[in-house]
């Protein structure tokens, strides 16, 4: 043990006085024995690492634990907030050009499809750092009927396509929730997390993502750029994450507590952890009034495009400035508003919508109208029924007597 410890030191000795960086394909091997589990199935997914010489590296493992749950793997592996660590250094020191890292356990939790992503740092035994790219695989989960039809819609993901399907932090927190189609995310932190670990998996497992900003977070705002390029390399989306590093969390609330437009409804219904917003407003509305209240009343609100609302789509953008003056947050809404053709058939909408209201109701009521002569009658027959019974109590009792005096 002593001696695996003086190694340990004496190698990440080397490592920090050499600064070469050396780079390399992806020789991350995942296998897996099965492609397809299903629900409250296990998996057990094997990691290697092949014809790179390294004498140490880390490895991180990322997955959905939306559908996968993280049962067990080798000694050297530390399971924390949704990720997997795992460390290995060679006893003598050496480079080696394959490792066999082990064996990770997952249970199928949720019907879909599961990426599990390795990624990590190498080092070779001069202590020169070796770029590996990520490697991903994909476990499908459920019926097989349903698993094909999942599968085939991704395979069917355009080679321009620069989405991404998955987006996460290894800290809760992040806001809005992801979505594809958002691209903008905020988080705040306290100062004790310097770096922060993003999963990114696009939708076309061919693209390629580069993330930059997650590292030596500085004390205020910073920004994470995840850019996603097409498979076919014709274009590049960014997603961005604005993390705020402070000594205060307070003040650096950039969330709003009231989000309203008083001439018409917001969808979704407002919530200070959603950032996009659509609504409608009729054709003779050129402006609007937009209620914009933030949780810390030392907070500042800028609203922009509120102003004059064209035909069609307007968007207005709600920035709140933090306390701290430096966090910030925007919200978004997409406000269409009709055009005289539209008011017209929103209209005829609504008068259809009336008459069908109106011939339901109208149903209703002589449903009511039927349902209760069916209870009157019913009734009388009842009265009657008992008065016949009545009679003809009186008429037998009668007899009895009758017969009783006569005897």
């Amino acid at each position: 043990m002593k001696n695996r410890i003086k190694i340990l030191i004496a190698f990440f000795l080397t490592l920090f006085l050499n600064t070469n960086i050396c780079s390399a394909q992806s020789q991350i091997k995942i296998i897996s024995e099965k492609e397809i589990i299903q629900k409250d199935e296990t998996v057990e997914i094997k990691i290697e690492i092949n014809d790179i010489p390294i004498a140490a590296f880390t490895l991180e493992i990322y997955w959905d634990n939306s559908k996968l749950e993280y049962m067990q793997g080798p000694e050297n592996s530390n399971y924390s907030n949704n990720r997997i660590l795992y460390t290995w250094v060679n006893n003598n020191g050496r480079n080696m050009q394959t490792v066999d890292v082990g064996t990770f356990v997952f249970k199928g939790i949720e019907d879909g499809t599961a990426n599990i992503t390795v990624t990590g740092e190498f080092y070779n035994e001069t202590g020169e750092e070796i770029e590996i790219e990520s490697s991903s695989l994909e476990i499908a989960i459920g019926e097989t009927e349903n698993v094909e039809q999942i599968i085939s819609e991704q395979s069917n993901v355009s080679a321009d396509n620069t989405n991404l399907r998955i987006l996460r932090l290894n800290h809760e927190g992040i806001s809005p929730e992801f979505q594809k189609d958002i691209k903008e995310y905020y988080f705040v932190t306290d100062k004790a997390i310097e770096n922060l670990d993003v999963t990114a998996i696009p939708e076309n497992s061919k693209s390629t993502v580069t993330i930059t900003g997650n590292r030596n977070l500085q004390m205020g705002e910073n920004t994470i750029t995840i850019a996603v390029e097409a498979e076919d390399k014709s274009k590049t989306s960014e997603y961005k994450i604005y993390v705020t590093r402070t000594k205060n969390l307070e003040l650096a609330n950039a969330n709003l507590e009231t989000l309203a437009i008083r001439q018409a409804t917001l969808n979704p219904e407002f919530d200070s952890n959603m950032t996009q917003y659509k609504a409608e407003i009729a054709n003779d509305i050129n402006k609007i009034d937009i209620l914009a209240i933030p949780q810390r009343q030392n907070a500042t609100v800028t609203i922009l495009g509120s102003e004059e609302m064209q035909i069609g789509h307007n968007k207005i953008e709600v920035t709140v400035l933090a306390e701290d003056g430096i966090t910030s947050k925007k919200y978004y809404i997409d406000i269409y508003r009709l055009n005289e053709t539209e008011k017209i058939q929103k209209q005829e909408q609504k008068e259809v919508e009336a008459e069908r209201l109106s011939a339901i109701l109208e149903e209703q009521v002589n449903n009511k109208n039927e349902e209760e002569i069916n209870i009157e009658e019913k009734n009388k027959k009842t009265v009657l029924g008992i008065s016949i019974l009545i009679l003809l109590a009186i008429i037998l009792t009668s007899i009895i007597i009758y017969k009783r005096k006569k005897s």
